[in-house]
């Protein structure tokens, strides 16, 4: 049974509900509205509560109890929705992992859960994820049932031909763990984040006023369903609100416009390259969209792209932060100035907090905490040094706040680059880097130097057809005011940048290929 494995803080800020009382609730409420939309695929709150209300039955006969986890390995299919309806309606604990891990990451998951069952896409995209799980469970002498989903019909244990007895649904706690989500792995191995029904249900409060949604908005959602952006505002935030939630599975600009257009959708939090495949897009059409509000979230938000995305959209895009642990901390508001929108993350919204302190090296972390705040890790050593003495989470960014309680994040601790004592961030060289007309995408990272400890290379997507040179964007960098010291003194031409599955930069892996690759003469410019 997963357990809290640290306090929640604030609780009595958060009315003291279910998930499953929510769910329940919308489908008495708003029995014929839709609440989900896949391609063709339409349920209603009615019909998707007697469908998890199936698939809890037949999980409690597969075994599963309350406390239980139940892993899914699925994508953004109207069939994911109901399963995490029908896992809460069971009592059971979510596990939502990414159709792109395979055994090595799954039998990390599944070795720190115990699951008592386990939903898988039959295929997706090539790969038999159900067959893999299975072989999976085999190995590991596990006799933990994997149900298929859109399997073929010899499928031994397929969702769509589930059938159970009805069920009197689990009457869960507030404070029950609902969820582990595992970190995208941006910087190290994943960590299992637990998240109870209190939780997930502030998040949704605390957007919903931020935003002023109500049951006739229509959430947009391109990211996973398997993270905390999709799991949020695609499956938790709509069953609040007894709203829709339109799901893309693959992404394309051009298709997500004309599914957005057709379905009229008007609200949408994502990550940068969601936004900026949009704003190209809506640009080349000349017509607006029909989204009212866009939340973008993640490390690279260019300001220039806010900017520009409401101008050709004609929608209210702001910048957002947030984590896995604690999924919105703040938040520029939707409805105010548009470079206030652009150039920072907003207020803290909701009842959360955030403040700034000094590590004995002078670098300033933000320090948050909240009542949408996870409850600890599964692996309950991890949080020693997650939390500070006092129960703030250390979120690992720099950041000011402004005397108008405005954050504005710097980057990543391990982004900041330390040139001979001259520390500096990377994110600030990539938004620089980005108005470069010959760069269509940036990161930026640091590599070891014997004389100044460490030096800092760019990784480039350039615009088609062009490039870029280490020397011009260095001139371009000095031209746009920056200190020489700051600019990049080594340079990688790729065709794409490595991304975890909500568009997050996995810089990691750009820094691993570094060691692995001689360094070129251009790569020493004297300063």
């Amino acid at each position: 049974m997963l357990t809290a494995t640290r306090p929640h803080q604030n609780a009595a800020q958060v009315p003291g509900r279910s998930l499953g009382d929510v769910v329940r609730a919308a489908a008495l409420a708003a029995p014929s509205r839709i609440a989900v939309v896949d391609g063709g695929t339409r349920l209603t709150w009615s019909a998707l509560v007697d469908r998890a209300t199936t698939v809890a039955g037949a999980l409690t006969e597969l075994g599963v109890r309350r406390g239980d986890a139940v892993v899914l390995q699925l994508p953004n299919w109207w069939e994911t929705v109901v399963v995490t309806w029908g896992v809460w309606l069971a009592g059971g604990v979510v596990v939502p992992v990414v159709p792109i891990y395979r055994a090595r990451e799954l039998g990390f998951i599944v070795d720190q859960v115990d699951p008592a069952a386990i939903v898988a896409a039959g295929e997706h995209r090539g790969h038999r994820h159900a067959d893999e799980l299975r072989a999976l469970m085999r190995e590991t002498g596990r006799p933990t049932p994997v149900v298929s989903v859109r399997a073929t019909d010899s499928d031994p244990l397929r969702l769509e031909t589930l059938r159970s007895a009805p069920v009197q649904p689990e009457r869960l706690a507030p404070d029950d763990v609902a969820l582990v989500l595992y970190t995208s792995g941006t910087t190290s191995a994943p960590k299992g984040v637990l998240h109870t029904h209190r939780t997930l249900l502030a998040e949704s409060a605390s957007m919903t006023r931020a935003c002023g949604l109500t049951a006739e908005d229509r959430v947009f959602m391109p990211s996973p369903l398997s993270h905390v952006t999709g799991l949020s505002y695609a499956i938790v935030l709509p069953a609040d609100l007894r709203a829709s939630a339109v799901l893309l599975d693959r992404w394309s600009a051009d298709d997500a416009v004309a599914v957005v257009e057709r379905e009229s959708c008007t609200f949408a939090v994502s990550a940068t390259p969601f936004l900026r495949g949009l704003a190209e897009v809506y640009a080349a059409r000349g017509t607006p969209a029909s989204l009212r509000i866009f939340v973008c979230g993640g490390a690279d938000i260019p300001p220039e792209l806010v900017r520009r995305a409401r101008a050709v959209m004609g929608t209210a895009v702001v910048r957002t932060y947030g984590s896995t642990e604690l999924p919105t901390v703040a938040m520029a508001d939707p409805f105010g100035d548009v470079d206030a929108a652009a150039d920072g993350e907003g207020a803290a919204i909701g009842d959360n907090q955030m403040t700034v302190r000094s590590d004995e090296d002078g670098t300033e972390e933000l320090l948050v905490r909240g009542p949408e705040l996870f409850v600890g890790y599964v692996d309950s050593r991890l949080n020693a040094d997650a939390f500070t003495a006092d129960g703030w989470f250390r979120t690992g960014d720099t950041a000011t706040i402004s005397a108008d309680g405005v954050l504005r994040i710097a980057g990543r601790i391990k982004d900041i680059i330390n040139r001979g004592g001259e520390k500096y961030s990377a994110a600030e060289v990539e938004w620089a880097l980005l108005e470069h007309p010959h760069v269509a995408e940036v990161a930026v990272v640091r590599y070891p130097d014997e004389a100044l400890g460490e030096r800092a290379c760019a990784f480039v997507v350039p615009t088609p057809g062009e490039r870029p040179t280490l020397a011009t964007l260095r001139d371009h960098l000095v031209a746009s005011g920056y200190a020489v010291q700051k600019a990049p003194e080594r340079l990688e031409l790729v065709d794409r940048l490595p991304r975890t599955p909500s568009g997050k930069i996995q810089k990691f892996r750009l820094e691993e290929g570094l060691r692995l690759r001689p360094v070129r003469d251009e790569g020493e410019s004297p300063t």
